[in-house]
């Protein structure tokens, strides 16, 4: 018997990074960005799925959203995704991870982002 156990812990960047880079053609493997679009326009990690915190409708397109899947997930300085990765635990989600520090950590890192 196959016991799926949950994950949800926060991640620092360069480890999602390396995460992210091991798993780069792996549909499962979904980097999530809670800022408003704004936000996400001024530099975004490669391949983020926008999913704006501060919309209106940001709990009905979660719950649109594969809960099987694995996500990491970030805002600016890491309290959204908290927030986001805590609501995706409620809902079911197998696993999801929030970037310590957001993106403001992993620019300061030196992890590539993109406009």
């Amino acid at each position: 018997m196959s016991i799926h156990k949950k994950e949800f812990e926060e991640i620092e960047p360069k480890k999602v990074f390396t995460i992210l880079e091991k798993h780069r053609d792996d549909p499962d493997f979904v980097i999530l960005d809670v800022r408003t679009p704004e936000e996400y326009d001024d530099g975004h990690i490669e391949n983020a799925y926008l999913l704006n915190f501060k919309s209106g409708s940001f709990e009905n397109e979660l719950g649109k959203m594969d809960k099987n899947k694995k996500y990491f997930v970030y805002c600016r300085t890491g309290r959204k995704s908290r927030k986001a990765v805590e609501l995706m635990k409620k809902r079911g989600y197998m696993e999801a991870h929030s970037i310590i520090g957001g993106v403001d950590k992993w620019k300061r890192n030196r992890l590539p982002v993109e406009k």
